[in-house]
C-alpha cells in the first residue's frame, strides 16, 4: 500500500504563496504507524552519496514496482509499501535517507539477529554511505526475557516513558552485523503511541550518529589550529622587531599563508559543524522524553547518551569557536602589519621627496650657474660680431672714437642685452611648460 503526501489547495479566490504546499505538508513529513506487539523494526540510515536525489528516487520507484507496489508521488519525500515479510518505508532528508522495515508475526523472530533477518529481506539499492543500523524489538511484558537477551553485551541503559506505560532498554553496543539494539516493552501503550515511540527511538540513534560526524573533523583540525596559533605567536614577536620594508613583506607573506589556511578550514568545516549543532539540538529534544529512571541500577537513556555525547559535541563547538577566533586574530594581525608597512612606506616616501627636493634645489643652482655662463658665452660671440661692425665703421670714417674704446664700451651693453634676452626666454619656456 502506498502513502501519498497531502495535496494542499489554495483558498479561492486567493493565489497561493509558492511555498504554501511545502509549509503545510511539513506537518505530515515525519509520519508514524501503528505497531502491535510483538514486532521487530529494523532501521537503516545512509548519507547522501554521489547519486542525485532524482537517481535515488528512480531506484526506489523501480524497487516498488518490482514488488507490485505503486511508486511514490513525484513530490513525496517518504513512502511505504508492503513486502512479503512486512512493511517497508523510506524517507528522504536533507543529508540522509532512511530505510525502515516493520515486521510482525512470523517475521518478527527474536531468536534471530538483526543481520540474519536483514539477509532474508528484499533490499533496495544503497543510496549512499551507510551510517546507522537500528534493531528494535517491541514486546509485551510477558516476552521480556526472549528479547532482553539481545542487549546484555554491555552497560544497559533503561528508561520508562509515557508515564511508565512503556520501557526502553539498550546497551548501544553494535552487534556482529553493526546493529545497535533496543528493546521496547509495551506496558499498556496504545498502538499509535507505540509507533510514535519507535520513531523517536529511531531518530535518537540516527541523530546521535549524525551529530558525531563533526568529531573527526574537530580532531583533524586540532593540530592545524595549534600550528597556526604557534605561527601567529612567532610572527607577532617578529613584528615587534621589524625595521625594514623587506622584513614587512616577508611577514605579510607568512601571515597571508596562515590566513588562507584558516579560511580554507572554516569553509570546509562550516557545514559539518553547523549540522552537528542542529543534530545535537534535535537529539537533546528527543532525549527529553527518556529521563524517567526505570531502575536504580541502570542509567536512563538520556543520562547515558548525554554523558558520552556531550564531550564530543563540546569538542566540535570549541574547535569551531577556535577557528573563528583564530581568523579574527589573524585579521587583526594583518591590519597591524599593514599599518607598520604603510608607516615604513610613508617614511621611504618622505625620504624620497626630501631627496627630490634637494636635487631640485641643486638643479636650480646649476641652472642659474649655467645661465650666467651662457650669457657670458653668448656675449663673447656677440661682442666679436660687434667688433667687426666697428672696424667697418672706422674704415668708413663713421666711428668718432678709437676702435678699442668703442669695443670696450659695447661690452656692458651687449652683456646687459644678452642677460635680458636669456631671462625672457626662460620665462617663456616656464609658461609653456606650465600649460
Amino acid at each position: 500500500m502506498g502513502f501519498s503526501v497531502l495535496t494542499v489547495a489554495s483558498t479561492p479566490p486567493f493565489a497561493p504563496h509558492p511555498a504554501r504546499h511545502a509549509i503545510l505538508s511539513e506537518a505530515h513529513a515525519r509520519p508514524f504507524f501503528r505497531l502491535e506487539t510483538p514486532a521487530r523494526v529494523l532501521g537503516l540510515a545512509f548519507l547522501r552519496g554521489t547519486a542525485s536525489p532524482e537517481e535515488v528516487r528512480e531506484r526506489l520507484d523501480a524497487f516498488a514496482r518490482s514488488h507490485g507496489a505503486a511508486p511514490a508521488p513525484a513530490s513525496a519525500r517518504h513512502h511505504r509499501m508492503n513486502l512479503p515479510q512486512g512493511l517497508f518505508r523510506w524517507e528522504q532528508h536533507t543529508e540522509f535517507t532512511t530505510y525502515v522495515f516493520m515486521l510482525g508475526g512470523e517475521a518478527a523472530r527474536f531468536d534471530l539477529t538483526g543481520g540474519e533477518i536483514l539477509a532474508s529481506l528484499a533490499l533496495p539499492e544503497q543510496p549512499g554511505p551507510h551510517i546507522v543500523s537500528v534493531d528494535m524489538s517491541l514486546i509485551g511484558e510477558d516476552q521480556g526475557d526472549a528479547a532482553m537477551s539481545h542487549v546484555q553485551s554491555g552497560v544497559i541503559s533503561v528508561s520508562d516513558v509515557e508515564d511508565g506505560r512503556a520501557r526502553v532498554a539498550s546497551d548501544f553496543v553494535p552487534d556482529e552485523a553493526g546493529f545497535v539494539r533496543f528493546v521496547i516493552v509495551n506496558r499498556g501503550l496504545p498502538d499509535r503511541r507505540l509507533g510514535s515511540l519507535a520513531r523517536d527511538v529511531m531518530e535518537i540513534e540516527v541523530y546521535r550518529n549524525l551529530a558525531l560526524l563533526g568529531l573527526p573533523e574537530a580532531q583533524r583540525i586540532g593540530p592545524i589550529v595549534r600550528e597556526v596559533e604557534k605561527g601567529l605567536a612567532d610572527l607577532m614577536r617578529d613584528l615587534v622587531h621589524q625595521t625594514t620594508l623587506g622584513e614587512g613583506d616577508e611577514l605579510l607573506a607568512r601571515l597571508t599563508n596562515m590566513t588562507a589556511r584558516v579560511e580554507s578550514e572554516i569553509a570546509t568545516t562550516k557545514f559539518r559543524f553547523g549540522a552537528t549543532r542542529a543534530y545535537g539540538a534535535i537529539l537533546n529534544d528527543r532525549l527529553s522524553a527518556f529521563t524517567l529512571a526505570a531502575s536504580q541500577d541502570a542509567p536512563t537513556i538520556e543520562a547515558f547518551l548525554t554523558r558520552r555525547n556531550a564531550p564530543a559535541l563540546r569538542t566540535c563547538e570549541t574547535m569551531e569557536a577556535n577557528l573563528l577566533d583564530l581568523a579574527a586574530r589573524l585579521t587583526r594581525a594583518s591590519g597591524l602589519l599593514r599599518t607598520r608597512i604603510d608607516v615604513e612606506l610613508a617614511k621611504q616616501n618622505n625620504a624620497l621627496l626630501s631627496g627630490m627636493s634637494e636635487r631640485t634645489r641643486m638643479q636650480l643652482r646649476l641652472q642659474q650657474t649655467v645661465e650666467g655662463l651662457s650669457v657670458a658665452a653668448i656675449s663673447y660671440y656677440v661682442i666679436g660680431l660687434v667688433g667687426y661692425l666697428l672696424k667697418a665703421a672706422k674704415e668708413a670714417r663713421w666711428l668718432p672714437l678709437q676702435l678699442d674704446v668703442a669695443i670696450g664700451l659695447s661690452v656692458p651693453l651687449v652683456v646687459a642685452v644678452m642677460w635680458v634676452l636669456v631671462r625672457r626666454l626662460r620665462r617663456l619656456h616656464t609658461r609653456v611648460d606650465g600649460l
